[in-house]
């Protein structure tokens, strides 16, 4: 997560949505503020990304309904996709190849499905996704309110003069450039990344800001005299503010106390973000781990019990991203609920099958590590999706799927006529139970040989009649050839 910097996404469509998604958060963020202000308090980003979330889904519901109708209908109609590979397994012939084609098509034609309807709809809804992610995770940099609580302390930090919005003192940025990206004397022991600050070594440009390459000559080049100063100076900035942004409640500590003369300051900063993101009882802007980190150091000399909550929230939280997942996943119809007992399973079913096991576990492990605000997102966004879930499933339960099948196969038969294509008898094959048998496998209720049939005669007479490479002749040579086998 090292390059999820505070300056907006630029990535291509992600970062134009995260644009427009952050909009919306700074608005809604905006309007909480104003009615909070009426109770003396100040908007809570909790409750904004809450909000946020709802919102988002809402909108995104006509591509939910269109990709969960997918879903819906391929489960019902997945025992007539797979009768249909099954009686032409193992076949290499071009010609009945493609008559499975045909008919697999009208399956889906039928059902008023596309078979790359669901992908069609995961690709417009993933920028969406991505760019909703981004938001959360960098308030500040869509969010002017809260970035700017961090703007007193970052300015102190990177010694900028404020008459001229660069760097005055680059002694003063070096020094805390450093002690970001560098090693810490912990009682004596020297530690690598004691916090989370170190961690962000990556985000530092190597030109001035790289521990390795920092000089006064490259910090007053670069972000003094430099024709791109201010432009250096606030990308310098989003980078501090990134970094602090993602500082636990142990930095915050270690930081007031190895820089005495800006304890106030950080102390101040700290408050003012404790104040937006205190949600429940807990700092929603630090990991569950480590408010249970902080909360369990709390309850030596504490009065009573009251440590026990931020505990018991920063557990719940990744528990309930695991479990409304979970539940979301069991609501969601898949094709592989409908498959005929005893029929071999598909390969990418069982893969899904163990991904859908695993996600949910995975989902709590990352909710541990990550701010609590992504849990809360999480949580939200499986609670609304499950709702969905829920109404779409009823509608489709009640839907008269034989007037939905005469509809769609009107429809594709009258698509078919304008592309002057013959209809008869395939959209037939995808409305009957598929009775017929490959004709080139060996009926084994008659024989126990292994070995596969030969074609039957009259399958190269039936070739030569019919017009070659034509759907009535491939569909009369199935015919005939079952007509025979089932003599």
């Amino acid at each position: 997560m090292y390059d999820l910097l505070l300056t907006q996404n630029s990535t291509f469509i992600i970062g134009q949505v995260a644009w427009v998604l952050g909009k919306l958060m700074n608005g809604i963020f905006f309007v909480l503020d104003k009615i909070a202000s009426l109770y003396g308090g100040t908007a809570n980003i909790g409750v904004a990304i809450i909000i946020f979330t709802i919102i988002i889904y809402l909108l995104m519901l006509p591509l939910t309904i269109k990709q969960q109708k997918f879903s819906k209908m391929s489960a019902i109609m997945n025992p007539e996709i797979q009768a249909i590979q099954n009686k032409y397994k193992g076949t290499k012939d071009p010609d009945l190849m493609q008559q499975m084609q045909q008919e697999t098509s009208a399956v889906y034609a039928k059902y008023g499905v596309s078979p790359s309807g669901s992908c069609v709809q995961l690709l417009i809804q993933m920028p969406i996704l991505f760019a909703l992610y981004r938001v959360i995770y960098a308030i500040p940099a869509y969010v002017p309110m809260v970035k700017n609580e961090f703007m007193g302390l970052v300015n102190s930090m990177m010694g900028i003069d404020p008459s001229t919005g660069v760097v005055g003192d680059a002694n003063v940025f070096m020094n805390m450039a450093k002690f970001i990206q560098g090693n810490h004397d912990v009682n004596g022991k020297l530690v690598s990344n004691i916090s989370s600050f170190a961690a962000y070594k990556r985000q530092f440009k190597p030109e001035f800001l790289n521990i390795d390459t920092i000089s006064i000559d490259n910090i007053t080049s670069n972000l003094i005299n430099s024709d791109n100063a201010l432009a250096n100076v606030d990308a310098t900035r989003n980078t501090f503010i990134d970094v602090l942004n993602r500082a636990s409640s142990q930095d915050w500590a270690f930081f007031a106390k190895q820089f005495p003369d800006l304890s106030t300051l950080i102390n101040n900063t700290n408050a003012a973000l404790e104040r937006y993101n205190s949600f429940l009882g807990i700092n929603i802007g630090y990991s569950p781990l480590d408010t249970i980190k902080t909360a369990w150091a709390s309850r030596v000399g504490a009065d009573g019990y009251a440590w026990i909550l931020p505990i018991a929230v920063a557990v719940m939280i990744p528990i309930l991203a695991a479990l409304t997942q979970w539940i979301g996943i069991k609501l969601a119809p898949t094709a592989n609920n409908n498959q005929d007992p005893g029929q071999e399973e598909n390969p990418m079913m069982s893969s899904m099958k163990m991904m859908n096991t695993f996600m949910p576990i995975m989902s709590a492990v990352f909710c541990f590590s990550l701010p609590a605000g992504m849990g809360i997102y999480w949580i939200v966004g499986a609670v609304v999706r499950s709702v969905q879930q829920i109404a779409i499933n009823k509608y489709i339960d009640k839907m008269d799927i034989d007037k939905v099948i005469e509809k769609n196969t009107a429809k594709y038969e009258e698509k078919l006529k304008k592309r002057g294509v013959l209809t008869q008898g395939i959209n037939n094959k995808a409305k009957s139970s598929t009775k017929y048998v490959n004709p080139y496998a060996r009926n084994n209720n008659n024989s126990s040989s292994s070995k596969p049939a030969a074609k039957p005669a009259n399958y190269a007479k039936n070739d030569k009649v019919s017009t070659s490479g034509s759907i009535a002749s491939k569909a009369r040579m199935v015919k005939d050839f079952n007509e025979k086998n089932n003599k």
